[in-house]
């Protein structure tokens, strides 16, 4: 007769709570990142300029020429900048006399026949020429963009149509693997546009096996509205390629004043991040901040600039930080917990 003891008491270790469960970070966005050496470059990912009117007319309201606004966000010292008008390329920047701006330039635009996409690193335009009610569809566009090498993030998704809700935008990140992620803080409207909760939803539907990638933008369609908000590229290139990575792995960071009433001085700063998987600890060395809150299924888990990820209770799916200062809010991208 077989000696069966052995699988017997494993089976009887599991049921009895034994054999306690490995909490693991099956993606490290940062992991790549040597923070001694790398470049923190500061973008502008939704800009907009008078090119927005001429597929949608003059309800846009925009005015300030392309060049106008390149030139705003050099002064405002910005590395990297997309020109995002609505069903509109403005690129190359050459066409609008800015080809030797020391800003890294990427080609983009915002689909906005449907709900609102921005669709960067290509050139497809949905019917171009034919004007706002005329439209391949939401999700063919998505599908066109992806032929076209473009990688797409959701615009604003808390303000109109259906990718207000978690349900169906998850169902966009689960069909689309070219969208790679969306705006959780569009501050050219800020109380409309504050898609944090809606972040936190997805990240829970669809953590650790899809990854979403958050991003803070002006949406400017003025250079008054300029310098509000930005997502930080960790990377050790100036280029649009090192971009691209970035907003496709998660080596970002995104930031605004507007979460902190009446702000004062320096935006939170992250100098580095390090993460030890065998002590299961994540260490934020943080600058210009009081408070370092961590988040995972929607909730506040811990506070603190380091956290045990597997002793904490709480912590499922992903797991996020917020850095708060005097000066503003920025936050980091989420690690995929298993």
């Amino acid at each position: 007769m077989k000696n069966f003891t052995p699988l017997f008491s494993l089976l009887s270790l599991l049921l009895l709570g034994g054999c306690t469960p490995r909490v693991e970070v099956v993606y490290d966005p940062y992991a790549e990142v040597d923070w001694s050496t790398t470049l923190q470059l500061r973008s502008a990912l939704h800009v907009h300029t008078a090119n927005s009117t001429i597929e949608h007319g003059p309800e846009e309201g925009t005015t300030v020429t392309p060049a106008e606004q390149i030139d705003r966000y050099e002064e405002l010292g910005y590395d990297v900048v997309a020109l995002t008008d609505h069903d509109y390329v403005s690129y190359p920047w050459d066409d609008y006399g800015r080809g030797s701006s020391r800003l890294v330039a990427i080609e983009a635009n915002e689909l906005s026949k449907n709900d609102n996409l921005c669709s960067y690193f290509c050139d497809w335009l949905d019917l171009p020429g034919t004007g706002p009610a005329t439209t391949v569809g939401f999700e063919e566009s998505i599908r066109q963009v992806g032929e076209d090498g473009g990688i797409i993030y959701l615009a604003h998704p808390m303000r109109s149509g259906d990718i207000c809700r978690a349900e169906f935008s998850a169902e966009v990140f689960r069909n689309y693997e070219n969208v790679y992620g969306m705006e959780v803080l569009n501050v050219g409207q800020f109380k409309r546009n504050n898609s944090i909760k809606l972040w936190d939803e997805l990240l829970t539907m669809l953590m650790p096996e899809r990854r979403v990638w958050g991003t803070s933008s002006d949406d400017a369609h003025s250079t008054s509205m300029a310098g509000k908000g930005w997502t930080t590229m960790v990377t050790t290139e100036r280029t649009p390629e090192a971009v691209r990575r970035c907003m496709t792995e998660g080596a970002m960071l995104f930031s605004t004043p507007l979460l902190v009433e009446g702000a004062e001085g320096e935006v939170p700063a992250v100098r580095a991040i390090s993460h030890d998987p065998k002590a299961a600890t994540i260490t934020i060395d943080a600058a210009h901040a009081d408070r370092v809150e961590w988040i995972s299924c929607g909730r506040v888990v811990a506070t603190g600039e380091s956290i045990n990820y597997a002793e904490c209770e709480g912590v499922a799916k992903y797991l996020r930080a917020v850095l708060y200062g005097p000066g503003g809010a920025t936050f980091t991208q989420p690690y995929a917990i298993r």
